[in-house]
């Protein structure tokens, strides 16, 4: 009867409480290490009472069996209790449930259970809520959760956040965890040791500053194992025994066995680097002895078979009202079938009418955008050719000018000049006649130059040499010019064309390169004429160049080029020259 009236007055406390205070008071009952007493308290008091599920007990319950490694059993409860707040409506409760379970399945390295699927329960109501609490323990799982993620820095930005919320509320423990957490990732992830020290101590001044140690020994506890760790970690082996040391003594209240299997199998390894073998076979042993006793595997197995019988029930329910309502509203289903097929089909067309009629609209925007552009194109190559060929008659105009009148009165002049009765010895006289047929050969010279498009005598290759010869001759400015594969004459329009082109690049040379050589390339393979345009000249930035003041342009022979549907490409290097590379089908 003692037990019993124990009991309930524990149950009365708890249902007055909120739920932090049923966390402080399982924190009480682990500082007494009355797990054991627990649950024959609180099976004398279900005899007693006859009290069956509620949810506020079963959690206590369900602690005390995790707090004994008997991690089955709490899965067990845990569910009960859960079963209990969603029958009486308890939101809060249901999240928090559901969170515990999902640490407990997590906890026990079991891939096989959906452990996942009660955190989401829980996320989605703590999220709604927006409790700083709750939002601290999800993102804490969180953080844990993406603990090995390729990126350090996500599971960090999860535990920085709990850290955030806990501080707010002011939650000693959880904020000590997360300190852990974040020292955790920068000693095992980031393999940054000191900063990983920086929360390990920060978390450490917490606990002394509050002087909660004893209250708080499980944290204790893993802090100094954590600081062995990343002295461990960072090859001071002599500074991390001192730590598990100190650990060692701690009587931890929570979870004793998988605690100190933790920090034995550590110890352990810390002396076998030490070499020495003694202490490290002792603690290897004292390892070993606990991991028997927790026999994970065989409450994995057992985990399993709870959950295997939950699923089967909330099946079985399911289903019962699944069928109540399948009789109930058959009817009705059957008539909203068919108006949603009707519709459905009615819609069906609607929808292929209007992507219809909407493909058709998209297609003649898009033929009218094509037509004006071909417009334009045909318009802007018709006013080079326009240009080219105004050119060209002007070149003959200029020519035969030159050649015909002006060639012929200079002619005339010299005839008259050299039949002048006057001295022939006279000095001024034989400058004068020196002069006069170095005029008359400049004419001639540029009456032909301007007239070199005229090539229905000679064709492409003879007036490209010519050319090339008559620029050399100034001494100035090498071309030379290589043909491979250059057979019959093209079209007399195409020549000319090409000729054009070749004159106005060597032109561009010798105006804007500062070049001392060019080479000019004339390859035909089968039905293709390549152009290479080549000189060691101080090159240019092609997008800085005045369109709209370098003559007939590269960007109009590229115009023509692409009229005669062949390819254009410049490479120029500043400081290195220029290479200029036509293709020509022919």
């Amino acid at each position: 009867m003692r037990s019993f009236l124990m009991m309930f007055s524990c149950i009365t406390l708890l249902q007055a409480q909120a739920q932090d205070s049923l966390w402080i008071y399982l924190n009480e009952l682990n500082n007494q290490g009355a797990h054991r007493k627990l649950i024959k308290e609180y099976q004398l008091a279900r005899e007693e009472s006859g009290i069956l599920h509620k949810g506020e007990y079963l959690i206590l319950y369900a602690g005390a069996f995790q707090n004994l490694n008997l991690a089955d059993s709490a899965f067990y409860y845990y569910n009960e209790a859960l079963k209990d707040f969603e029958h009486r409506n308890l939101a809060e409760e249901v999240a928090e449930t559901n969170l515990i379970i999902s640490d407990l399945l997590e906890s026990q390295n079991n891939l096989e259970s959906d452990h996942y699927s009660y955190f989401e329960k829980f996320w989605e109501y703590a999220t709604s809520v927006g409790s700083p609490y709750l939002m601290g323990k999800g993102q804490n799982y969180l953080g844990r959760k993406t603990y090995l993620d390729s990126n350090p820095e996500i599971p960090l930005e999860h535990f920085r956040s709990a850290y955030v919320h806990f501080n707010s509320i002011d939650s000693i423990r959880l904020a000590i965890v997360n300190l852990m957490n974040m020292g955790a990732v920068h000693s095992n992830r980031i393999q940054d040791n000191d900063s990983a020290r920086y929360y390990y101590f920060h978390a450490l001044d917490l606990l002394h500053s509050k002087k909660r140690m004893p209250e708080y020994s499980n944290q204790y506890h893993d802090l100094l194992n954590n600081i062995g760790n990343s002295y461990r970690r960072s090859e001071n082996l002599n500074e991390a025994l001192r730590y598990y040391k100190m650990a060692e003594t701690l009587q931890v209240k929570q979870y004793g066995n998988i605690t100190k299997k933790i920090l034995f199998g550590n110890m352990d390894l810390t002396y076998y680097y030490l070499g020495d073998f003694e202490n490290a076979y002792n603690y290897l042993y004292k390892y070993d002895s606990i991991k028997d006793v927790i026999n994970l595997a065989q409450q994995n197995s057992t985990i399993s078979d709870i959950q295997e019988k939950y699923d089967n029930e909330k099946l079985r329910a399911d289903n019962l009202e699944i069928e109540k309502r399948r009789l109930a509203n058959r009817n009705w289903l059957i008539a909203a079938s068919l108006a949603l097929f009707l519709g459905a089909g009615i819609a069906i067309l609607l929808q292929k009418n209007t992507i219809k009629k909407r493909q058709l609209a998209e297609q003649e925007v898009l033929l009218k955008h094509q037509r004006v552009e071909n417009l334009l194109k045909e318009q802007e190559l018709l006013s080079i050719d326009a240009m080219i060929e105004g050119q060209e008659k002007e070149r003959q105009k200029v020519a035969g000018e030159l050649h015909d009148d002006l060639g012929s009165l200079m002619a005339t002049i010299k005839l008259h000049f050299d039949n002048a009765k006057v001295g022939t010895q006279d000095p001024a006289l034989k400058n004068a006649q020196r002069l006069l047929e170095e005029a008359y050969q400049k004419i001639r010279g540029m009456a032909h130059s301007k007239n070199s498009g005229v090539m229905s005598d000679q064709g492409l290759l003879p007036a490209i040499k010519k050319m090339a010869m008559s620029i050399s001759e100034s001494n100035t400015l090498q071309v030379t010019v290589e043909d491979f594969g250059l057979g019959e004459r093209m079209e007399n329009s195409l020549e000319l064309s090409i000729f054009r082109m070749v004159q106005e690049l060597v032109a561009n040379v010798i105006k804007h390169a500062e070049a001392t050589k060019v080479n000019i390339q004339l390859t035909q393979h089968e039905d293709n004429l390549n152009i290479i345009v080549e000189d060691n000249g101080k090159g240019f930035d092609r997008s800085k160049l005045d369109k709209e003041k370098s003559g007939m342009g590269l960007t109009n022979i590229e115009k023509r080029v692409e009229h005669l549907e062949g390819n254009f490409t410049v490479d120029s290097v500043l400081g290195k020259g220029t290479s200029i590379l036509i293709d020509i089908p022919v």
